[in-house]
């Protein structure tokens, strides 16, 4: 049986190798910024593609800055979730995508072309929540509640809709890259041999 403490120690790792280095914030800012953009530029097909591609370049990056100075514990239990994070949220994506032609297209009921975007955005948001619910990560919380706040104003403000996206997704890669700046600082490299990449 292992000791409690080190259940603590690798739980704390776990955590630290995912969320800690600020790196999924800066691309949930990234697509929830990019997502604006696109509708700006009427790219939104575009959408999965980077979301795609942000994903990888994250892992990629976690191995050259995060597990260099903490180590990458991996639990099984942990490699679930995070499966089921990405699937939920691209599942939510392409739902998002396939509802839109009905926004551009044929004669959807008034109140679903009239909130569309507001739904679409809550959807997204529904997703950050799950995350930040299953990794004990508040902070997301309060991104979810920043692209609630974003598409309110496009519903009932008239806020531009790019806006209602670019201004949350902003704000959240800000968070995330002082929150990456801080992780390096606090977690310099240490000396060859001394972290232990793999916990099973």
């Amino acid at each position: 049986m292992v000791p409690d403490v080190n259940l603590k120690q690798i739980q704390r790792r776990v955590y630290m190798s995912y969320f800690q280095d600020g790196l999924w914030d800066i691309l949930l800012g990234y697509f929830i910024l990019s997502w604006g953009l696109m509708v700006l530029l009427d790219m939104v097909a575009l959408g999965g593609g980077l979301f795609v591609s942000g994903y990888f370049l994250v892992w990629g990056l976690k191995r050259r800055f995060t597990y260099p100075r903490v180590g990458q514990a991996k639990i099984s239990e942990e490699r679930r979730q995070n499966i089921k994070m990405v699937i939920l949220g691209v599942v939510v994506l392409l739902a998002g995508l396939a509802v839109l032609p009905i926004f551009f297209q044929g004669d959807p009921p008034d109140w679903l072309r009239e909130s569309i975007m507001f739904l679409f955005g809550c959807m997204l948001a529904l997703v950050v929540s799950i995350i930040a619910y299953w990794w004990k990560i508040s902070r997301w919380y309060a991104y979810a509640a920043l692209m609630v706040i974003g598409v309110a104003f496009h519903q009932w403000l008239g806020a531009s809709l790019p806006l209602s996206f670019i201004v949350p997704g902003a704000i959240v890669m800000v968070f995330g890259l002082v929150i990456l700046g801080r992780f390096l600082l606090s977690n310099p490299i240490p000396p060859k041999g001394e972290v232990n990449n793999d916990v099973n």
